[in-house]
């Protein structure tokens, strides 16, 4: 009979705020909370199990991956309330089996009946799931969450524990036997846990016995395990020597040690539950403090500390949709992380004069219930005005009749009224189910801002309610909010020394970037005080922790496994989003939905979904808005991904683990070490090791990025002796990106799997023609490479996806055989071309292309030929119905920019960036440009015309670079409502322009303005001081009487920048 449970507030309060007085409150309550202790051990110890085995992916081929994580979906629900359990021993039964089916079939990848083993999981699945209750949210377990959670502590207990988890996993035991062996070491697992709790307290005098008798049972467990493996190898010696079938069966039967050591283990875990029910008096205890609820308080707002230029873009954005001309209600949610800048943000806005202006009334509610009631309540009296006896509940008044009631009052007094609303702290959907309905039919113009760290408690996207993640700040932003929070005159050598490791220790969240400003404001200026901050810093998990429990509790297994990736990278490491992305897609990594998808849009949505979620930091965008690098917080890094490791996703550090991916970040300590840089590198005679520590790889990363010829010698050499004992026969990523000049063998080609070649940055000369062995490369990128010719065997590879060139090397193609073609290529990027290249019936039949990037050049004196090729290049374009991405450069024989033949784009639909350099010899190709246009560079397009009245129609154009000589005409015209969404213009080297004029209400998004070597520009248009939006302006290489009066703060030039944050004059 089942002792009555702990209700569920008071098991919360106990595992995560009073474990001390748990296990003193009562002779009853004890023993039951450290049992449902001891079952939440185990059935995290199989959760750490059985997520390793979907992250690694070895059972796919099984097909048995969604009951596995139908099962582990359930054991993450609820492995912190093991007192819902409802039968405690069917449910251990049920994880026993489940380790069994983990250890026996699926790691040991033994050959199995498929059929039986999705019986057996589904029985298991089912007497989880029936076990378990699932009526509550999930609370905090990533404190106490490990992939392996049986950390063996320094203590009495410790080798018998190891010993016997070792035992566990071994098949020297048949299954029964094994279940006894994990029950003991479950039991020991419980006592270590209450020895490392009590280490620091003085033992009682009956406790000094009792650490006796845990000695001496510890003692015996150990001689047991001795004695079965002495026999155990003695018979095993036996079984070798025997030659009769018979005798060996005979004398099998008189060694067998199993039986003995059953009986005694029996005999042992009898002995270790009496000693684990008398603990308690090992020490004295404190009398029982019962707090059933910890201290709380509302995040405090730090809005008088950001600098408002690090929310900048997201404040625009936001108040654009506020003021949008549309009579309905609208919301907008502001979703994000614990100390992001949500409640910041939102009272930035509130206060904006635009916004003040534009709403006569406005109210700002502190939500403070999670009751439908109480919030209704709080909502009238801060809204209207009214006091409590005009919105309390009445006494025998339904709460429906009660709601009801408030929503018309609530109409009421909103039907003529402009309001803009916000909810801060929104954390459950009640308050919205409740008064939702009541905005509806508003058709006065009110908005409504949510700020909420959860999407569950918001309306629903759709026309009238919109969602807005707010993000870790990049490093940019961090910096500005960084040196803005700081209260003291920093000397400016410190800070340039410090600020990498300060940025990456900031991590991009707001909270943590004003509090790390503020304290390190109060300490003595040095590298050693500053140093030391940090570490504290570091070490601090509390302002992560919410999205520490997103990550082990709800976050679907695909974003996992993308974010498992990034500990591939050393500590810190900015990752080029182009690299991460190919890495993700030639592991297959995502979630494809639809399967027409392209495998580069799966992993962009996967990298977007971890930036909303706050999990990774964009560190640097391009000035397009564009993501360039990226990174993994130092919060993931100390608290999360150091344990995950465990999973063997990443490099594994012992011959006995599975290793998967492999990455040498030239330390020491690794595994992989020894084996690419150390004195005893394994040679191909010596090396039949290596098979069982890498013949499961399908990753391998190197980040030597030592100079000399050491590096490319040392991994090459490592890949001849690997490949050789037939490791790496899995390998799909190749990454090689900054090893100078690696040594590629022949052994190379029998990577047959490889899909992912990355060479950028090696400097290599030459491609070996054995690339087109690699029948399954997707990406090849040779970017920063010395090759200047591809062999004609690239021509074979039919799965090339990705092509990247070096285009300061002249690299080209050789002409097409015949019945080859890359059919699938979708990026050519720094291709040269010149007379010779096979442009017609070559280049010309990769028509799935998304990005293509040529140089054209005239080497000799054929004109006509040259103007040939470039005809076939235009028609070429013309034909890639898919392209993206658009970058062209025309020069001639002396190097300078020449003819460029480009015909009508209009039909391109999905092209958005495009970069010409070169004459444009079609004057009306502008107007002949796609509607659906971000990001345009002209250079050397000698045009007559002004573009901007041609460009500032485009819809969606963001980024406008005028450079050298594109225009030749002297005036230029911005028109009112022109260039919409335009953020960036540069002006560069438009020697004729004199005079430029900006209209009012013209780019009015404009954020970042550029103009270098305008020579006889005479003034700043009148129009740019109307341009509030504006936070950067640049002026450089400019007459110096133009500069002098900007800069002189009594010149009315001066004033039409007055405005803007950062001014540089060179």
């Amino acid at each position: 009979m089942q002792a009555p449970f702990l209700s569920l507030s008071i098991c919360i309060h106990f595992i995560l705020q009073s474990l001390k007085a748990l296990f003193i409150a009562s002779e009853f309550r004890a023993p039951q909370a450290m049992s449902y202790q001891w079952i939440q051990k185990l059935l995290l110890s199989v959760l750490g199990k059985l997520s390793n085995l979907l992250i690694q992916e070895y059972i796919s081929f099984l097909g048995i991956d969604d009951e596995l994580q139908k099962i582990e979906a359930t054991l993450r629900r609820t492995a912190d309330f093991t007192t819902n359990v409802v039968f405690k021993e069917d449910l251990q039964n049920a994880l026993y089996d489940l380790e069994d089916v983990i250890d026996d079939d699926l790691v040991s990848q033994s050959a199995v009946d498929v059929n039986e083993l999705r019986h057996k999981l589904k029985s298991i699945d089912h007497i989880i799931s029936g076990r378990c209750g699932l009526h509550f949210k999930s609370g905090s377990w990533s404190s106490s969450f490990g992939l392996y959670n049986l950390n063996i502590g320094d203590t009495v207990v410790s080798p018998v524990m190891c010993k016997f988890s070792a035992l566990a996993t071994q098949h020297k035991l048949r299954p029964p036997a094994r279940t006894l062996v994990r029950r003991l070491r479950d039991e020991f697992q419980g006592l270590h846990d209450y020895l490392t709790h009590i280490e620091s307290k003085e033992l009682t005098e009956s406790g000094m016995a009792w650490m006796e008798e845990v000695c001496d049972v510890s003692r015996s467990a150990e001689d047991a395990i001795r004695l079965f493996e002495y026999k155990n190898e003695q018979r095993q010696q036996h079984s070798i020597q025997l030659e009769s079938l018979k005798k060996v069966a005979l004398d099998f039967l008189k060694l067998n040690p199993e039986g003995k050591f059953v009986k005694k283990v029996d005999a042992i875990l009898a002995k270790v539950q009496d000693i684990s029910k008398r603990r308690y008096g090992a020490v004295d205890w404190p009398s029982p403090q019962w707090h059933m609820f910890g201290d709380s308080s509302a995040p405090s707002c730090i809005a008088e500390q950001l600098d408002i230029t690090s929310f900048d873009d997201d404040m625009n954005a936001i108040i654009a949709s506020l003021l949008k001309d549309n009579p309905h209600c609208l919301s907008i949610s502001i979703v994000g992380m614990a100390g992001i800048g949500k409640t910041s943000l939102a009272k930035m806005i509130y206060d904006n004069h635009a916004i003040r202006s534009h709403f006569p009334y406005h109210a700002w509610v502190a939500v403070s219930s999670y009751s439908s009631w109480d919030g209704t309540k709080q909502v009238m009296q801060q809204v209207t005005g009214l006091q409590d006896s005009d919105v309390e509940w009445k006494e025998n008044e339904e709460l429906d009749d009660y709601l009801c009631r408030m929503r018309h009052v609530l109409s009421d007094y909103l039907v003529d009224k402009k309001y803009l609303l916000i909810f801060d702290g929104l954390d459950t959907e009640e308050l919205w189910d409740a008064l939702g309905s009541t905005f509806s039919g508003t058709s006065n113009g009110t908005r409504i801002v949510f700020t909420t760290r959860w999407k569950e408690a918001i309306p629903q996207v759709s026309n009238e309610n919109f969602t807005y993640s707010l993000h870790l700040r990049s490093d940019d932003e961090t910096w500005a909010l960084f040196t803005h929070s700081l209260k003291a005159n920093i000397p400016k050598d410190l800070l340039k020394l410090m600020r990498s490791k300060i940025l990456r220790t900031c991590g991009g969240l707001p909270r943590v970037i004003v509090k790390l400003g503020e304290t390190l404001s109060q300490k003595d200026a040095t590298v050693e005080e500053w140093t030391k901050v940090l570490e504290q810093f570091n070490e601090d998990r509390e302002p992560w922790s919410a999205a520490l429990d997103e990550i082990n509790k709800k976050m679907p297994l695909y974003l996992r496994r993308c974010l498992f990736y990034f500990g591939l990278f050393p500590k810190g490491f900015e990752i080029p989003v182009r690299r991460l992305i190919a890495l993700w897609v030639a592991e297959g990594l995502g979630k494809k939905d639809n399967p027409d998808e392209l495998p580069e849009k799966v992993s962009e949505s996967c990298l977007e979904e971890l930036v909303n979620q706050n999990m990774v930091q964009v560190t640097k965008r391009k000035l397009n808005g564009k993501t360039q690098t990226c990174r993994l917080p130092n919060a993931f890094q100390e608290h999360w991904l150091s344990k995950a490791k465990e999973a063997n996703f990443l490099q594994g550090h012992s011959c006995e683990t599975r290793i998967r991916r492999v990455a040498d970040h030239l330390q020491s300590k690794d595994s992989i070490f020894d084996h690419i840089h150390g004195n005893d590198r394994p040679s191909s005679s010596s090396s039949s090791s290596l098979y069982s520590s890498y013949r499961d790889v399908i990753s391998l990363l190197s980040f030597d990025t030592r100079e000399g010829s050491k590096p490319g010698e040392e991994i090459g050499d490592f890949l001849d002796v690997c490949i050789s004992q037939k490791c790496f026969q899995d390998l799909r990523v190749l990454d090689l990106e900054h090893v100078f000049q690696p040594k590629l063998s022949k052994a190379i080609a029998e990577l047959a799997r490889l899909r992912y070649l990355g060479l950028r940055w090696t400097s290599l000369k030459k491609l070996p023609s054995f690339i087109s062995k690699l029948l399954n490369l997707q990406t090849l990128d040779l970017k920063r490479t010395s090759i200047d010719t591809l062999p004609s065997s690239i021509w074979m590879m039919q799965q090339l996806r990705h092509l990247y060139l070096d285009d300061r090397n002249s690299c080209r193609f050789v002409p097409r055989p015949r019945n080859s073609s890359m059919t699938d290529l979708q990026t050519l990027w720094g291709l040269f071309v010149d007379e010779e290249s096979p442009v017609v019936d070559g280049l010309d039949t990769l028509i799935k292309l998304r990005k293509l990037g040529l140089i054209c050049r005239m080497m000799s004196f054929q004109e006509e030929a040259m103007l040939s090729q470039l005809e076939a290049v235009g028609n070429w374009v013309q034909k890639l119905g898919h392209l993206e991405c658009l970058r062209l450069k025309s020069y001639d024989r002396l190097n300078q920019p020449w003819e460029l033949p480009l015909k009508s784009l209009s039909g391109h639909s999905s092209l958005t960036s495009i970069y010409l350099v070169g004459k444009l010899k079609n004057k009306s190709i502008l107007s002949q440009l796609p509607q659906s246009l971000i990001e345009i560079t002209l250079s050397a397009s000698a045009l007559a015309e002004d573009p901007m009245q041609i460009l500032n129609q485009l819809p969606k154009l963001r980024f406008l670079r005028l450079l050298s000589k594109s225009y030749a005409g002297n005036t230029m015209l911005c028109s009112p409502g022109g260039f919409p969404e335009l953020r960036v213009l540069h002006l560069w080297g438009l020697e004729s322009l004199q005079a430029w004029t900006v209209e009012e209400e013209a780019m009015p998004l404009l954020k970042h303005l550029e103009i270098k070597a305008c020579q006889n520009l005479r003034m700043l248009p009148n129009g740019v001081q109307q341009i509030t939006t504006l936070r950067i302006f640049k002026l450089s290489k400019m007459p110096r009487e133009f500069t002098d009066r900007i800069k002189d703060d009594q010149h009315p030039e001066h004033h039409k920048i007055a405005h803007v944050s950062y001014v540089s004059m060179d």
